[in-house]
């Protein structure tokens, strides 16, 4: 994780320009690459969430065959918790990442003023 972190901040740092004012810009590569890396990542909390819907329905199918006897419902009602289960998995796995990517994009941007006020 360190050594993303540290690709991360030599990527951001790399893609910046400084303007007339000095003030610190992103590039059109970096507000590309960076608004394909938020599809990306949109697109893979898309996939989980599918995922955990698909889940969610193969286990409540299994749970309905099994549905007339007592050892049935209660193994219905274990799987509806592990569905559940498995979609807030899903979501608080996307949001840490989503966080993470916040954290590290914020941490560029002050290393990247930094380094520009000590050039001045």
């Amino acid at each position: 994780m360190k050594h993303l972190s540290f690709i991360l901040v030599a990527a951001l740092l790399a893609a910046c320009q400084v303007d007339d004012k000095g003030k610190v810009e992103p590039t059109a590569e970096t507000q590309t690459a960076t608004a394909e890396a938020a599809r990306e990542t949109r697109e893979a909390a898309q996939d989980v969430k599918e995922g955990a819907k698909d889940a969610g329905a193969q286990i409540r199918e299994g749970a309905q065959q099994v549905k007339e006897s007592d050892a049935g419902q209660r193994v219905a009602a274990g799987a509806r918790e592990v569905g559940q289960g498995i979609k807030q998995g899903a979501g608080e796995a996307a949001e840490a990442a989503g966080a993470k990517l916040q954290k590290e994009g914020r941490e560029a941007q002050a290393e990247v003023k930094a380094q520009t006020k000590k050039k001045q």
